[in-house]
């Protein structure tokens, strides 16, 4: 039973390890004091380069804030090893800075290293090392992020100008805002999660129909909050609202983003990412229902209940000392937990209300009470309910309307990129790429958190963030990059055994939309995590955490033989 515990926490600590991998190589390091994040932000200049090109270089800034006694400033990860890659940024008006001791730390004529992985694009970071006065040496590991293009998309990716700093390729509009009209004072902002950017939408439909479902908008460089200089989560906004019976109420606000009632959503999504979008996207139909129930996380908060079965897209996930993921039902009165670094498609419950099956697919819910995680495939709970999809209908008012018969399946996407400052070659190619990847419909990559849509849907939606469709952009603009989408089959509805109970029915209140905007802009910061740290050094650290793993547990072994 010993061994059972010791190579579950084994397991615990490879999954947590590989969440934060970001933070936890400030030990390694040699560091044992953070840095903290408040005292510090990153800029890079230009956000975009190519890959393995000498002549496509960045100027890297650190902007030391809040405090006096910082000597030295280094940036990690910019050579093959750690001694070569460790390069020291200069305040003293040499190598590209501007004014001496104005605790702006700066590097020019920076070449990222190339990673060999990178077939189209790819996310580079590096982490500083601060020197303080006194000698104390300091680590801080939130990240600067850089983008990086393979120099094969040099050509794919036309660039069509609308004039007034709007430009667009086939799969992105890219909007230069020198006066901050969409990140006040970017790329430190107040702008916070939850709060509105109809200006960034509004650029779209000034050159655009009105045929847009969703619209991203995405900082061209990382965006840093006021305060704790925190990088903003992706966030969801709701626009409108007309289907019945999903627990939203109908609300209509296209105007202010410049539709004429068709988008449905706005989302934020940080820097040089589309981990979670399937959740962003999700919140326009899910998860609003079960309060008084307790399928949801808690008042008005738009996430499932980490107690419930339901998995998917939407929940959040049950943390223990040893185990963090979904439950998932196995028939029996048994239930085994899914990791939360598997990429999960959405749930049956989640696919109904988006109008993709109907009702009569969604397997019982089953809330836990104090389930015993000592074994993650059979776990027993000391109790739980069951609630019934009948159920669910009867505190909503019933079917949703439209039906999975007459509901849509296939969405339009805006994909919008937006600086201060002008885009380069590199960028137009790097956002177009991202945006080109929200069309896939490949089997996700393990730890991405990126389901692609058409794959999270089981195939039963389609996501189209192409541009060209809409007689805007000259024809003459469409290339054909180097990585087209592959088609793959679809993710299958998960499926969950029916085990009933009977439970007293209760009504179901309807929050008001303004309850549901706030709770949604609090909840994506409480359940976000540091995503992009899920491929970055993940490997690595989960062939360390083995290696040690396997090591304690022969000297354990040798242990209990010796006593």
């Amino acid at each position: 039973m010993k061994g059972l515990n010791f190579i579950k926490i084994v397991y615990f600590l490879v999954a947590v390890l590989f969440v934060f991998s970001v933070p936890a190589l400030a030990a390694d390091d040699g560091y044992d004091k953070e840095y903290p994040q408040e005292n510090a932000w990153y800029q890079a200049t230009p956000s975009v380069v190519w890959l393995n090109d000498p002549e496509s270089t960045t100027t890297i800034e650190v902007h030391i804030e809040g405090r006096n006694d910082v000597s030295r400033v280094w940036m990690t990860d910019l050579g093959s090893d750690e001694a070569e890659g460790r390069r020291e940024l200069f305040d003293d008006g040499t190598n590209g800075d501007k004014i001496p001791g104005d605790n702006i730390y700066t590097l020019a004529d920076v070449v990222i290293p190339c990673h060999t992985r990178s077939e189209t694009y790819y996310t580079w970071w590096g982490f500083i090392r601060v020197e303080l006065k006194d000698g104390t040496m300091m680590g801080n590991n939130y990240g600067l992020a850089i983008g990086q293009v393979n120099p094969v998309n040099k050509e794919a990716f036309k660039v069509q100008d609308f004039g007034d700093g709007v430009t667009a390729t086939t799969y992105a509009v890219f909007v230069e805002d020198p006066d901050y009209q969409i990140f006040e004072g970017y790329p430190v902002s107040d702008f916070y999660c939850g709060m509105e950017m109809p200006y960034a939408s509004q650029q779209i439909y000034q050159f655009f129909p009105d045929e847009f479902d969703f619209i991203t908008v995405m900082p061209g460089m990382q965006c840093f909050r006021t305060g704790d200089l925190a990088e903003n989560v992706p966030y969801h906004l709701p626009v409108s609202n007309y289907v019945e019976n999903i627990g939203m109420p109908m609300i209509d606000h296209t105007e202010e983003y410049g539709s004429a009632g068709r988008l449905r959503s706005f989302v934020y999504h940080s820097f040089g990412s589309i981990a979670i979008m399937d959740h962003e996207m999700g919140h326009s139909w899910a998860a609003y229902i079960g309060q008084d129930m307790g399928i949801l996380k808690d008042e008005w908060s738009p996430h499932w209940n980490s107690m419930v079965d339901t998995q998917g897209q939407m929940g959040a996930y049950y943390f223990d000392d040893e185990s963090v993921g979904h439950f998932a039902y196995n028939g029996d009165e048994t239930w085994s937990l899914v990791s939360n670094y598997t990429v999960e498609p959405y749930s049956p419950i989640e696919l109904y209300f988006m109008g993709l099956i109907p009702s009569s697919e969604v397997p019982d819910i089953h809330i836990l009470k104090n389930p015993d995680l000592l074994d993650t495939d059979n776990i027993t709970a000391e109790s739980y309910k069951t609630i019934t999809m009948e159920q669910i209908l009867e505190s909503e008012g019933g079917e949703r309307i439209p039906s999975y018969l007459e509901s849509q399946k296939e969405f339009n996407m805006a994909f919008i990129v937006a600086q201060d400052l002008p885009f380069n070659d590199a960028a137009y190619a790097y956002f177009s790429l991202i945006s080109m990847e929200l069309m896939s419909k490949e089997e996700p990559e393990q730890y991405s958190s990126q389901a692609p849509f058409y794959w999270a849907t089981g195939g039963r939606a389609t996501l189209n963030t192409y541009l060209g469709d809409y007689g805007v952009l000259d024809e003459s603009l469409t290339a054909t990059p180097t990585a087209e989408p592959l088609e793959t089959p679809a993710a299958e509805t998960p499926e969950i055994n029916e085990e009933t109970a009977a439970i007293e029915q209760e009504a179901q209140a309807t929050p008001e939309a303004g309850d549901i905007e706030e709770a949604a802009a609090e909840d994506e910061e409480t359940d976000s995590f540091p995503l992009k740290s899920l491929i970055l050094f993940g490997g690595i650290i989960l062939v360390a955490v083995i290696i040690v793993a396997v090591l304690i547990s022969i000297g354990v072994n040798r242990k209990q033989s010796n006593e």
